[in-house]
């Protein structure tokens, strides 16, 4: 990806964003030492973040207050309250009992000599040791500047750190194996997770994706986890909307505007613009971590362009080979993709895993490879088979599957099961191992139902086409004899979806 930039530019009536003010805890047992606290800090402010008060008066009360208030920058902390050490103890509270590292802690006593400076330092994990009395206005002012700059570098190192173990998870989370949709679906998720570093507050987060041809978009929205579209025009979307998502698609890089931003995702075939407008300001870490983020879509995009490729090149290679095969026996050869499509078909209603479907659809074609090994002499006869013949015919199913298996590639292992299982029924009666019920691998189950579908209705050597409803008067006789009786009645449930591949694929 080219030059990522930061759009600057506001626009006139824009509302510059707002950052909420750095949280103090003052704990000290008198009032006095409260109120000249705040009244010497009170026009300071720090990176444009001006300072809110928490008050408490004891240990206990500001146990309490950190408990609850995750993101207290800096403690101002009297030693001696409801005991001559709780100061102390409360210093180990923090640190180890709630397991806060962030915040600043600095001792503030009137009496030093009751708690040594160089053994608190010592001893105790703070970050200054003040005497009261030498806590002018200038001084105290000067403390909170150095206090709040190393609290605000050490969590944009936390959040760094945060946001870095969220890009890992985020981009692990999105693959290159699956469908485009896919692959839109679990980035929209992701980047609102990715924009939520702060785990004490949780923003609310606009995401759309718009796939760009140019012309017109299609919107990608996540509507109760599904993935929804639509088609829009330039004009129908709204003008901050089209001129961002504009920009992006013509610098090919990302855009921030303060609350908003385009990731800019693009391979050989597709661009992918996906829009977030989100209720806080974004960081310069924000940026940075989506910047990086994109990269890494970027490259599954690209992973999922060649994926397509190899698995298009790989469906085409598994047609062609099975058309071999039918053709050697003097069938169509638009059986193998009638074949596969019915069983992806059959695949989505039964419910399997749509990568499974896929793999199914790939590898159906090869369900009758192993009729490579049998002779001519049976495989065109144009009459009854002897017994003999039949024994020898039966064989291609082990043969089949003996070619397929040891591969490595699953696309192949799926082949090597339908081919040994096509032809085994749901009775037990089948070949060539008299598997029954779900003994028989689903893929098998499948394969079979979609095979005599086409079967029975395509003209052969030794028969012609059967009419429609003497096909499906079969399957119904045969269901739960030959046949899985579930996948028979998903068949006949959605005869339309069937009827609509078989008259894709008609025979020339």
């Amino acid at each position: 990806m080219t030059d990522l930039f930061f759009l600057d530019e506001e626009t006139p009536n824009e509302v510059q964003p707002t950052w909420p003010a750095w949280k103090i805890l003052i704990v000290d047992d008198e009032q006095d030492v409260h109120t000249i606290t705040v009244l010497a800090l009170k026009n300071f402010d720090f990176e444009g973040r001006n300072l809110h008060f928490y008050h408490a008066y004891s240990a206990q009360e500001a146990k309490q207050i950190l408990q609850h208030e995750k993101d207290i920058a800096l403690v101002l902390l009297d030693v001696v309250m409801e005991s001559e050490h709780a100061g102390l103890k409360l210093v180990r509270i923090i640190r180890e009992e709630l397991h806060n590292l962030t915040v600043r802690i600095v001792l503030r006593t009137g009496q030093p000599g009751q708690a040594p400076e160089q053994k608190v330092i010592r001893d105790y994990d703070i970050n200054d040791y003040k005497s009261k009395t030498e806590l002018t206005a200038s001084k105290l002012t000067t403390l909170m500047y150095a206090s709040l700059r190393t609290y605000r570098d050490i969590i944009v190192l936390e959040k760094s750190k945060l946001g870095l173990e969220k890009l890992i998870v985020a981009s692990r989370g999105i693959s290159s194996r699956g469908a485009l949709s896919k692959f839109i679906s679990v980035t929209l998720n992701q980047v609102v997770n990715l924009l939520n570093l702060d785990s004490t507050v949780i923003f609310s987060c606009e995401t759309n994706a718009f796939e760009f041809d140019g012309k017109k978009f299609t919107v990608y929205s996540l509507e109760n986890d599904d993935l929804e579209t639509e088609s829009v025009s330039l004009e129908e979307l709204p003008a901050e909307k089209a001129e961002i998502l504009l920009q992006a698609f013509n610098k090919k890089a990302n855009v921030f505007h303060h609350s908003c931003l385009v990731m800019y995702c693009a391979n050989q075939t597709n661009t992918i613009l996906f829009y977030a407008k989100v209720e806080h300001p974004l960081s310069q870490l924000d940026r940075h971590l989506l910047n990086i983020f994109t990269e890494n879509l970027i490259v599954i995009l690209e992973n999922i362009h060649l994926n397509e490729l190899i698995t298009s090149s790989q469906r085409e290679l598994l047609y062609r080979l099975g058309e071999i095969v039918e053709s050697r026996s003097n069938e169509t050869g638009n059986h193998v993709k009638r074949v596969a499509f019915y069983s992806e078909l059959l695949a989505q209603l039964i419910g399997l895993p749509e990568e499974e479907v896929e793999l199914l659809k790939i590898a159906s074609p090869l369900h009758d490879i192993g009729k490579m090994s049998i002779p001519d002499s049976i495989l065109h006869k144009p009459g009854k088979l002897t017994g003999e013949e039949w024994t020898i015919m039966q064989t291609h199913a082990q043969r089949g599957h003996d070619l397929l298996c040891g591969s490595q590639l699953m696309v192949m292992d799926i082949g090597a099961i339908i081919a040994l299982s096509h032809h085994e029924k749901w009775n037990g009666s089948g070949y060539p191992s008299g598997l029954e019920k779900n003994q028989i691998p689903i893929y098998g189950r499948i394969t079979a139902v979609a095979d005599v579908f086409d079967a029975l209705g395509s003209d052969r050597c030794y028969k012609k086409a059967w009419p429609l409803a003497d096909v499906l008067q079969l399957l119904e006789q045969e269901s739960g004899q030959h046949f899985d009786p579930r996948l028979v009645k998903l068949l006949l449930d959605n005869l339309e979806k069937f009827l609509e591949i078989r008259d894709r694929f008609v025979d020339k």
